[in-house]
């Protein structure tokens, strides 16, 4: 991650402590305009149906929103059409097959985002016997290196880009949630 973008994190996390709950109006405001501001491409009418696309996701999957926010923000900077240099695509980055698997398509925003909410909340059951940090690390460890490498090391990988990635979006989640 560039200086640019963790000064990025940094701002955003400190201009919006998103609300749980709020009058609809309000949280989906609040959460709008935190997309914006990771994507500042997004129109207020795209951010603002991927404001509700997201909160509803996660309440359909019993998330917090800030949660499936941060991981967004991490995964692509909310940009609907972020292609990595590995293949993976979209809002929550998903590799193709993995999108196949979750049967969405992952160039259409609403069930990207659909799809990486449902994946993160499959690896957090994945990991429901741990304590509640553990089961957060490990999944969101999976989510960016495989369930694989994280059953294989027992914990969240080795792997440098793995450790920064969970850190990230864990650490903008608190900021988010004004911890």
């Amino acid at each position: 991650m560039s200086v640019r973008s963790s000064l990025v994190f940094c701002v955003a996390a400190v201009l919006f402590a998103l609300p749980v709950r709020a009058p609809a109006g309000d949280l989906y405001g609040a959460y709008a305009r935190a997309l914006q501001y990771f994507d500042p491409a997004l129109s207020a009418t795209q951010s603002k149906r991927l404001a509700m696309r997201a909160i509803a996701e996660a309440d359909a999957f019993a998330l917090d929103a800030r949660l499936v926010v941060a991981l967004v923000a991490v995964e692509s900077g909310w940009n609907p059409a972020a292609v990595s240099p590995a293949g993976a695509r979209g809002l929550g980055q998903l590799m193709p097959q993995t999108a196949r698997d979750l049967n969405v398509d992952p160039a259409d925003p609403a069930a990207n985002l659909h799809g990486a909410v449902r994946y993160l909340r499959a690896l957090l059951d994945r990991y429901a016997a741990l304590g509640l940090q553990e089961r957060y690390e490990r999944a969101l460890g999976a989510y960016n290196a495989g369930s694989a490498a994280v059953d294989r090391y027992g914990s969240v990988p080795p792997y440098p880009e793995t450790q920064a990635y969970v850190h990230k979006v864990i650490g903008l989640w608190r900021r988010l949630a004004g911890l």
